[in-house]
């Protein structure tokens, strides 16, 4: 809401005047005093600074995706800044169509970045890199939520060591799936284009995850209604059928297949992302995806609905 800044000016006058003589004894009038004028030097009055006016605030509405991180980092302040100004105590709380005001920058007048989120307790298992005939090399791995709440804007650091433990190259990888529920698992895949020389191992942490209450405002419930697997010649063949579950249309499903060993160890993962066209209430999509077969034994199917 404007703020009115209201500036008040301080305006007036000082009269000098010669004093009145007092009136002679038995005498009506007063007359003149003929010595020499009184002169009254009258300082200068010290000029009252105008306030400058407050500006006025920016006013963000929350759209769909939206997080207080994603705000601060377009804002440039701070997410305490934003929580503060906007008296939020749980992050996870907004709401689409919601009025935030956004706070000033830093006291210099420029941007304050905000900081990096703490990472969440979030697990990683079976992470592992293999080099290609093309000299590349693809790291995987699976990123668990124990949380009892689902995670979001989940991000993997990986890092390419030498025998010292020297930091050769490093990326950033995203999971296969926007949300992780509660219990909840999506993998992740980052190529780097050449090895680096002296490469010996590679290293993963999770450096970005957020509480979320999605499923709910932006996705929606998907079903997969069927999915079989198969070998046919060099490839492990899924087919099977999602179904959108929501009283909505879906404007985007994602279905992600993950690929196992005999030991339950990660070996790739495919996406098939459903978005020309909304899917409506009750609709069906039939996905088919395929992966080289050597190794494979099982497979997992996770789907996730965008409105």
């Amino acid at each position: 809401m404007p703020m009115l800044a209201l500036m008040l000016a301080a305006c007036g006058r000082v009269v000098s005047a010669r004093p009145t003589p007092s009136p002679s004894p038995g005498s009506g009038f007063s007359t003149p005093s003929t010595g020499t004028p009184v002169v009254v030097r009258v300082p200068t009055p010290t000029p009252i600074p105008t306030p400058a006016p407050s500006p006025t605030p920016i006013i963000y509405v929350v759209q769909p995706g939206d997080t207080l991180y994603s705000i601060a980092l377009k804002y440039g302040v701070s997410v305490s800044a934003l929580q503060e100004a906007n008296g939020i105590t749980d992050p996870t709380l907004l709401q689409i169509g919601q009025e935030l005001v956004i706070p000033a920058p830093g006291p210099e007048g420029g941007p304050v970045r905000p900081p990096t989120p703490t990472p969440m307790p979030l697990l990683i298992q079976g992470f592992g890199c293999a080099a290609s005939a093309l000299g590349s090399l693809s790291c995987i791995g699976e990123v668990m939520n124990p949380q009892p709440h689902p995670m979001r804007n989940v991000q993997v650091q990986i890092v390419l060591r030498d025998g010292e433990g020297r930091e050769l190259s490093t990326g950033i990888a995203g999971t296969g799936l926007d949300i992780l529920i509660s219990g909840g698992r999506s993998p992740f895949v980052l190529v780097f284009n050449t090895i680096p020389p002296g490469y010996v191992r590679a290293d993963a942490q999770v450096v970005r995850a957020e509480p979320t209450q999605e499923p709910g405002n932006r996705y929606g419930p998907v079903e997969l209604i069927r999915a079989e697997g198969q070998v046919e010649g060099a490839d492990f063949v899924v087919r099977g059928q999602v179904r959108n579950a929501d009283a909505g249309p879906m404007r985007r499903i994602n279905v992600v297949v993950a690929f196992y060993d005999g030991q339950d160890r990660l070996l790739g993962f495919r996406q098939v992302v459903f978005s020309e066209e909304p899917t409506g209430p009750g609709m069906t999509r039939d996905f088919e995806t395929r992966f080289a077969a050597a190794g494979v034994e099982t497979f997992r199917v996770f789907v996730e609905g965008q409105r």
